[in-house]
């Protein structure tokens, strides 16, 4: 298959795993000194961060990972230290290459150790971009990220994205309901159910108030125009009219979990406060590499970080995860402490539970 259909097929459809086959592949001629790569085994994800290291020669390691993007995969405990450790001792790559640094996706933070890593593996771990496209950028300058490499963003191009991939199956279904039922209503909803997820995903987290009653209220009047326009009857009408109410209910039910710059509204730390204990704090800067919404600053004199927008937080727990002397944790609403090790030992399933345990290595087994 083209591979610009392989990506409109997924893309659409990103929210069904997607697997490739794990292992050890060369990126242009790597040599013994060529950096070290890691990433899941999406397809997607494989293949565009190959394209993004065109002219650059590496070694990327695809960890199994259930064919789930890197930022899901390590959220719900299918990327995580166990995984890497696993693929650094069985794929060969440590007869390939003359050091032992890895470098890992930044969104991997939040279920990969970079510090247990080395203890079991002896591979130092840096975490390198968000966004695979600045990689080249980011080896060149010997793995010093820039703001902009470190922080996530909501794109045009990601925002069209999430949209196609919410419509498309929604759609799908919308559609053989209708050709079941009522066949002339079939473009009509497929493409109210495109217009209205590319306005959510476009303008929803803009609208300052009443974003549902402003964006349903908009579609329908549209819809509504629509039907009288092509001279529809009452059947047509009240479709028009309920129609938009039930896609958007669908579309935003979880928009916050959707998007890359809100924690979800379904997950159980949704009220969680990040805190910081700066008397623990030494100045690692671990969090500051890898928190995607840049809430931390260091301060270099002192050695100390401060934690300076954490209104940006989303919970992604990434900071907590990887900070060495324990200096960053979570309290729920009740002002309940929520400890490092559980965010290390548990991550969350599909219904926002953080149940889904995560073995320790074996290293006699890895």
């Amino acid at each position: 298959m083209p591979e610009f259909l392989k990506d409109l097929l997924q893309t659409a459809f990103r929210m069904v795993p997607w697997p490739t086959e794990p292992g050890l592949r060369r990126v242009g001629s790597p040599g013994r000194r060529s950096p070290v790569l890691l990433t899941a085994n999406y397809d997607l994800t494989v293949r565009r961060l190959v394209r993004a290291l065109r002219g650059v020669d590496a070694w990327l390691l695809v960890a199994p990972a259930g064919g789930i993007n890197v930022w899901c995969a390590a959220a719900g405990g299918h990327l995580t230290t166990h995984q890497v450790v696993t693929a650094l001792k069985t794929s060969g790559v440590a007869e390939q290459v003359d050091h032992r640094e890895l470098v890992l996706p930044q969104l991997a933070a939040t279920g990969v150790e970079g510090l247990a890593v080395f203890r079991r593996s002896r591979w130092r771990v840096r975490f390198g971009p968000v966004r695979a496209q600045d990689l080249p950028a980011y080896l060149a300058a010997n793995g010093e990220k820039t703001d902009s490499m470190r922080r996530v963003v909501f794109s045009l191009h990601d925002r069209l994205e999430m949209a196609a991939a919410w419509a498309a199956p929604i759609s799908i279904v919308l559609a053989a309901g209708a050709l079941l039922l009522r066949p002339a209503w079939t473009l009509p909803l497929v493409g109210l159910c495109f217009g209205l997820a590319a306005a959510v995903f476009l303008v929803y987290d803009r609208i300052p108030r009443h974003r549902k009653l402003v964006v349903g209220g908009a579609a329908t009047l549209a819809s509504l125009a629509a039907v009288f326009l092509a001279g529809g009857g009452s059947a047509a009408h009240a479709g028009a009219l309920l129609a938009p109410a039930a896609l958007l209910g669908i579309l935003t039910m979880d928009y916050a979990g959707s998007t890359p710059t809100e924690g979800s509204g379904h997950f159980d730390g949704q009220d969680w406060k990040i805190t910081l204990d700066l008397e623990r704090c030494d100045g690692v800067f671990r969090c500051w590499e890898v928190c995607p919404e840049a809430c931390f600053e260091k301060r270099e004199a002192a050695r100390v970080v401060d934690l300076a927008h954490d209104e940006r937080c989303v919970r992604c727990g990434a900071c907590v995860v990887q900070c060495p002397q324990d200096a960053l944790f979570f309290q729920d609403g009740a002002g309940r402490r929520i400890e490092p090790e559980t965010l290390r030992r548990f991550k969350l399933n599909l219904l926002g539970k953080r149940t889904v345990g995560v073995p320790a290595v074996d290293d006699d087994a890895a």
